[in-house]
């Protein structure tokens, strides 16, 4: 029971050993850019997904509360046609790529572990075009799944992706884009990574049983 207590405490806050609600000022912002679509997971919880599934290419940006270790996990998927592997009518193989940074330091990299799902025109074979198929796992985004046997992902630089405007207009330093070893057959993508501490060193207060417990709430101002 004083374990439950413990976290969120503030010495800003009368009530010593209860937690706090968190304010704004305690989260993060989370921005991705994919070509051309994702839904990202963190510590098995749904975030946030992509609202524009093919163009224009769009910038998500969503504050977060972090809590470490940290299991992010992201479905990523280029737009190709789902028994071709094409796009455009069936008349191009397109290609792909994954960016995403943290405010606190949290990038893609190829440290980063990816999985695909999907791939084809197989062979490049644009005029009997197909795809194979790999069954996605239900708990893929779960904080105990098991992904020992992923390959790491492989980083791109910026003109083998050829990001578009909203990218260049958010902040992305240190993050490389990402992807399986195939950027142009490699269709559905999963992949994950696990934060274990702050990247930044900064010391960040656990959210994550706030639901659990009742928190103190900031002093309410005297009435004038």
């Amino acid at each position: 029971m004083f374990a439950a207590w413990s976290f969120g405490q503030d010495r800003n806050y009368p009530s010593a050993g209860k937690p706090r609600k968190p304010q704004i000022s305690d989260t993060i912002k989370a921005s991705v850019y994919a070509d051309n679509w994702f839904m990202l997971y963190i510590n098995g919880e749904l975030v946030a997904v992509d609202s524009i599934k093919f163009i224009p290419h769009n910038v998500v940006s969503v504050d977060i509360l972090p809590s470490y270790p940290m299991t992010i996990a992201v479905m990523a998927r280029d737009n190709a046609d789902p028994k071709t592997g094409m796009e455009y009518a069936n008349t191009n193989i397109g290609d792909a790529g994954f960016v995403l940074k943290f405010g606190d330091g949290t990038v893609t990299n190829g440290k980063w572990k990816a999985k695909r799902y999907s791939w084809g025109p197989i062979n490049r074979d644009t005029r009997n075009p197909r795809v194979e198929n790999l069954p996605i796992p239900e708990d893929w985004y779960a904080i105990n799944f098991d992904d020992s046997n992923w390959d790491l992902a492989k980083e791109y630089p910026e003109d083998v992706v050829d990001p578009k405007q909203s990218y260049f207009e958010h902040d992305f330093k240190g993050a490389k884009f990402i992807w399986t070893q195939d950027i142009a057959l490699d269709n559905t993508v999963i992949f994950r990574h696990v934060v274990t501490s702050p990247p930044d060193g900064k010391t960040r207060t656990d959210f994550s049983n706030l639901n659990n417990v009742v928190p103190d709430s900031p002093p309410k101002r005297p009435k004038r």
